[in-house]
């Protein structure tokens, strides 16, 4: 057979072999070595198409609904009973409601979160939908003296959670570090943050005593939305606490504030006395961001004993959103019949 042919056989079978591979999961270097998808989106909302409509007629010849379509494009799961969509921005009575109508309703479905699996597919999030006004029936318009513009504007209050987690350097010698050291106690670690309106950044640490280490990291808020947490919640077990509050006093009180929790370090036997600024103890609390971001800075104490490790740190956040999105809607009055 000519040289030519061989080359061409081989080139295929190498082919074959390496869609073989793939498809049944081999180790080709194509399987994620980070833990999240990654990036800012939570809950993104939207009306369905004409629905509401842009124009209408009114003196009740034209009725019609408000469907709100709901996609979870972030990493964490959102029970249907921790959602609560309001319709504000026109009276009801206009349209033969009243207000009960169009308060706290709730999806149809849980929003499960984006996933992906061992091999790096990604699987998208639920999409459902809420339908106002609330018992299926429709909004019908009365008669107006002539041509009404309205805002139709659906208010989303969620509780939303952020997982973040990184690696501690921890040496036996944390002063005198080799060349060939695993990792170096004083520098920025990468930290990883799961798709969420809320990030974990910029991760440093430092070497402030032969067994004492400081690091401090960065929350902040991406994203037009605004987030709330009480600090009776203080900690991500407390659940939903439906609190996006409209009175003033109380929205400045628990406006940008985070739920913050230090998770797998308050357990470890090699760290001890642990203490963050701004947390309520060692390991937990409720901060609030200025300018949308809030560094937090911790220290420990590492014991004696130890040998060189990394040691993985989750830190979870947890924090309530309000989201809008509105539409303008017109009313045309008909004429009277003369």
């Amino acid at each position: 057979m000519n040289k030519k042919y061989y080359v061409i056989a081989l080139l295929i079978c190498l082919i074959l072999l390496v869609s073989a591979c793939k498809k049944s999961g081999a180790a080709t270097g194509g399987a994620p070595r980070t833990p999240f998808i990654g990036g800012t989106a939570g809950i993104t909302m939207d009306f369905e198409k004409d629905s509401p409509p842009p124009e209408v007629t009114d003196d009740s010849s034209f009725a019609f609904n408000v469907i709100v379509k709901l996609k979870n494009d972030g990493e964490f799961k959102v029970d249907s009973n921790a959602i609560r969509v309001n319709l504000v921005g026109f009276d009801p009575n206009d349209f033969g409601k009243t207000f009960s109508d169009l308060s706290d309703n709730q999806p149809e479905d849980t929003l499960e979160s984006r996933k992906r699996d061992a091999e790096g597919n990604i699987v998208e999030g639920t999409t459902t939908f809420v339908t106002f006004p609330k018992g299926g029936d429709s909004f019908v318009p009365r008669k107006f003296s002539g041509n009404t513009e309205f805002t139709f504007r659906a208010d989303a209050c969620y509780n939303y959670r952020t997982e973040a987690n990184t690696k501690l350097c921890m040496l036996k010698d944390m002063i005198n570090v080799r060349d060939n050291a695993i990792c170096k106690p004083t520098s920025t670690r990468t930290v990883y943050s799961s798709s969420a309106p809320v990030q974990v950044s910029n991760f440093r640490q430092s070497v402030v005593g032969k067994d004492k280490i400081t690091f401090s990291f960065d929350i902040s808020l991406n994203g037009n939305v605004d987030i709330f947490w009480s600090r009776d919640k203080r900690t991500p077990s407390s659940g939903f606490d439906a609190a996006c509050p409209r009175d003033p006093r109380m929205r400045r009180e628990i406006e940008n504030n985070v739920g913050v929790e230090l998770l797998e370090i308050p357990v470890d036997p090699v760290v001890t006395n642990l203490k963050c600024g701004g947390l309520d103890n060692s390991f937990e609390g409720v901060v609030k961001l200025v300018g949308n971001k809030r560094t937090v800075t911790c220290t420990a104490d590492l014991v004696s004993d130890r040998l060189d490790l990394e040691k993985t740190m989750g830190i979870l956040l947890t924090y309530n959103i309000l989201d809008s999105k509105e539409k303008k809607v017109l009313i045309k009055h008909l004429a009277d019949a003369p």
